[in-house]
Formats: structure tokens, C-alpha cells, sequence
């Protein structure tokens, strides 16, 4: 029996993986590793499989680079409305406000930031008239390149001595930031930032009415040379994340109790009519991929593209309970 290592983040999902409550069935054992940081698959050898970014994988596949390939298995989603903040002193509230604003992100080419940018270009804000710096959100966060081999040009700055994208906020060098996970305190009596929606949850919700679809972040890459000799291994780990997926969501319904109003939560995305937030399969991803690598192009992240079914070769359609 072969082993294959699969590393992702501390997502709720992945737990009935790493516990043992979800199983290989085809002669494979599968250890998933729950990480801190995103794994690197292009230069961390020790994964066969592994959560990885959306745009970094277009970008590598276009470059054509294919020692990776993608599985239409989304690890990571999340709508952006909620990545934007603002200092609570602010008087600005919408997108359109955001109009030649001065804005802060943590990486250029992350799939996060160029869902959010899309947001600003589907309000008609102009991406060309803002202007970028691109730096750490807190003082905790290292210094990287957070380029990722795209070359900037004259749009961007970086904060000057590396402060902190926090601290520029509060001192009114910055407009907004954009960040996928919100700073530490963010939410504390005395916090000095906000939302930029006074509303979010609202115009979410708006999104997915209009899209149907919750933005794909991250996607499960597999190394392409594990799978000529094991092919199978993407149906596999497509019905591993399935079932895994299900028992969380399951048993957030069941446990609810530890979080204050989860249950709220739960019964407002059921009230949307969509079944499952994160399907896995080609087909159900299609149109959403389509936009992000149309926003992708849009915004000089990338040239031409393979197409999706060489990008996701393994459809996955029907074979994972999607």
C-alpha cells in the first residue's frame, strides 16, 4: 500500500481526514498534515498532494510549468467583501467610494486580492487610478516577496520601512486595506478599524445571487508525477474531501451550541437554495473559474491560459457525492 502526504491548512473540513474518520478505499493510505502556512508544492518536496493558490497555479500552468495538477477541489473559498477594512474614523462605506483611493494589500497576485480588485472593476472604480502599496498587514507577519514573479510598475509603493499596513491605516497613510484573514483585535471594543460595508453580510449575499457561487481561493494540487503511477489517486482524495466536508458540515449543525448563533448562520445560507457552498467536480466550478480567469487577464496577472479541461484534467464530475 502506497503513501501519500497531503498537507492544507487547520480548515474545519479537513479534520475527518487528519483524525482517521474518512478513509481511503483504493490501496492508498493517506496522511493529511494540518499546517500553518499554505504549502509551497513547487518547492516543498515533502507533500505528494497539497492545498495551493488558485491564481499561483494558473500562473505556473500558463508559464507552462506542469509538475503540478490542479483538482477541481476547493480547500479554501470565501466571499471579499469581508476582506475589506477601513479606519473606524473613515467615511468611506461602499466600492464606488473606493474611487482613487489609496489601498493596501498583502500580495498582488494572491487569488484573494484579485477577487476583491474584481469587485472594484464590476463597480466601475477604476484599478489604474488607485493607488497600491503592497506591505505586511501586522508587525507578526514576515517579509516576502508578495510579487510572486509579477513585475509591478509605477501604480505601487511599498510601505516605507516595511510598517505595518495596520498602523499606516491608523495613521491615515492608507485608505483601506485588502486582507483575507482580518487583524488580531479587529473586532475589540476599541478597535481603530471597521468593515467597509456597513452591511457585509448583505452585499455577500447580493454576490451570490448574482453569481451563484462562493469565490475559489485555494484549490488541492497533486504532483503530476505521483500520478503516473497512481491515477486513481484524484478520484480518491475527490471523495475523501467530499465525505469529509459533509461529516464537518454535519456536525456543525449538531454542535452548534459551542458558537454563539452559528445556528443563525447555518439558517441564513440554507435560505439561499444553494446545497452545497464548496462543490467539488469541474462542471459545478466552471463558470467560476471562467470569471476569475477572466479577472485574472483582465488585471495583466496572466496571458493566454490552457484551456479548463487541461488545467483540471480530472473532471471529478459525479464521482465525489457533488
Amino acid at each position: 500500500m502506497s503513501l501519500v502526504t497531503v498537507g492544507t491548512r487547520q480548515w474545519d473540513h479537513v479534520f475527518p481526514i487528519a483524525l482517521g474518520d474518512v478513509r481511503p478505499t483504493m490501496g492508498h493510505a493517506v496522511n493529511l498534515a494540518r499546517l500553518e502556512q499554505t504549502p509551497n508544492l513547487w518547492t516543498d518536496s515533502q507533500f505528494d498532494a497539497g492545498e495551493t493558490s488558485l491564481s499561483k497555479y494558473v500562473r505556473r500552468r500558463a508559464e507552462g510549468d506542469d509538475s503540478i495538477v490542479g483538482l477541481p477541489i476547493f480547500v479554501m473559498r470565501g466571499f471579499r467583501h469581508r476582506c475589506m477594512i477601513v479606519s473606524s474614523a473613515s467615511d468611506l462605506y461602499s466600492l464606488r467610494d473606493l474611487e482613487g483611493a489609496r489601498i493596501g494589500v498583502t500580495g498582488w497576485p494572491d487569488s484573494g486580492n484579485t477577487w476583491t480588485r474584481a469587485l472594484l472593476t464590476e463597480a466601475n472604480v477604476d484599478l489604474a487610478e488607485i493607488r497600491w502599496t503592497v506591505g505586511r498587514l501586522t508587525a507578526d507577519h514576515p517579509i516576502v516577496d508578495r510579487f510572486d514573479g509579477v513585475v509591478p510598475d509605477a501604480r505601487f509603493s511599498v510601505v516605507s520601512d516595511e510598517k505595518p499596513m495596520v498602523d499606516a491605516l491608523a495613521d491615515g497613510e492608507l485608505d483601506a486595506v485588502f486582507t483575507p484573514f482580518l487583524p488580531p483585535n479587529f473586532s475589540s471594543p476599541n478597535s481603530q478599524m471597521r468593515l467597509l460595508f456597513n452591511d457585509v453580510v448583505e452585499a455577500e449575499k447580493q454576490f451570490l445571487e448574482e453569481k451563484q457561487y462562493i469565490p475559489g481561493i485555494h484549490i488541492l494540487g497533486v504532483r503530476a508525477q505521483l500520478l503516473k503511477t497512481s491515477p486513481d489517486v484524484p478520484r480518491e482524495l475527490g471523495r475523501m474531501f467530499s465525505e469529509s466536508a459533509q461529516i464537518a458540515s454535519k456536525r456543525h449543525r449538531k454542535l452548534q451550541d459551542v458558537t454563539p448563533w452559528l445556528n443563525q448562520a447555518i439558517d441564513l445560507f440554507d435560505g439561499t437554495g444553494i446545497s452545497d457552498a464548496s462543490p467539488i467536480g469541474l462542471k459545478a466550478n466552471e463558470r467560476m473559474l471562467a470569471d476569475f480567469i477572466c479577472h485574472m487577464q483582465e488585471q495583466g496577472l496572466v496571458g493566454q491560459v490552457p484551456s479548463l479541461s487541461e488545467l483540471f484534467p480530472f473532471a471529478l464530475d459525479g464521482e465525489c457525492g457533488d
